[in-house]
């Protein structure tokens, strides 16, 4: 479980930003979604058009109006349906039975996106117990290749916890195509105030300083 102070502290990072732009163009026309191990995080909220959003937490899962929170052991959870989407951000690296649990997403939806921290040394993180995660582990829990991974870092800090590594599954024998899925994207949410100006800003103010140093 993610506590409120948690999310708040991470909700600026950069990785986040790619995570919603991802689901805007592999989810832009799902309608249903499941974010597994969400805790707190408040991040599917963006998801507006997608009508039925379920969070799912062994403790205290993220709920609002429009999100359904579900308590419940995932390796155990039977959901009497299959989403069109699944969501697992930062999950794996904490669960003992990594490999299970991975493979259990794709009985649940039909696309799947998974992060894990990229290369973290072991005892970075208190919690993590597969650490360092790189793409020949993922792939070895997941049992296959991802059509699209990215490894992103944030741009702020010399930390060797810095990077995460992004996973995209698409359904097999679907056809998978990067440009048509960015012309289909949705837009940003209308009232949501984008965390990348702020980001880029605070970029800016680095440069300057050590233009001038």
């Amino acid at each position: 479980m993610v506590s409120r102070k948690y999310w708040r502290r991470r909700s600026q990072m950069f990785y986040y930003e790619y995570v919603r732009y991802l689901v805007r163009a592999f989810a832009a026309d799902a309608e249903s979604l499941i974010d597994v191990g969400s805790g707190n995080a408040e991040y599917i909220e963006d998801f507006y058009w997608i009508h039925t959003r379920h969070a799912l937490d062994r403790k205290r899962p993220y709920s609002s109006a429009a999100v359904a929170g579900i308590e419940a052991e995932f390796l155990t959870f039977e959901p009497g349906r299959t989403y069109d989407f699944a969501l697992c951000l930062q999950v794996l690296e904490h669960v003992k039975r990594a490999k299970p649990f991975a493979e259990k997403l794709f009985s649940v939806a039909d696309r799947v996106m998974i992060s894990v921290p990229y290369q973290w040394p072991p005892g970075l993180e208190k919690g993590h117990v597969h650490d360092p995660v790189d793409l020949d582990k993922l792939r070895h829990w997941t049992g296959r290749d991802p059509d699209y991974s990215v490894v992103v870092s944030e741009p702020l800090t010399d930390s060797p916890g810095r990077s995460r590594l992004i996973a995209y599954y698409h359904p097999a024998g679907s056809e998978f195509s990067l440009r048509d899925m960015g012309r289909n994207m949705r837009p940003e949410r209308p009232d949501r105030n984008p965390n990348l100006p702020n980001l880029l800003s605070r970029l800016a103010v680095v440069w300057r300083r050590g233009n001038r140093a």
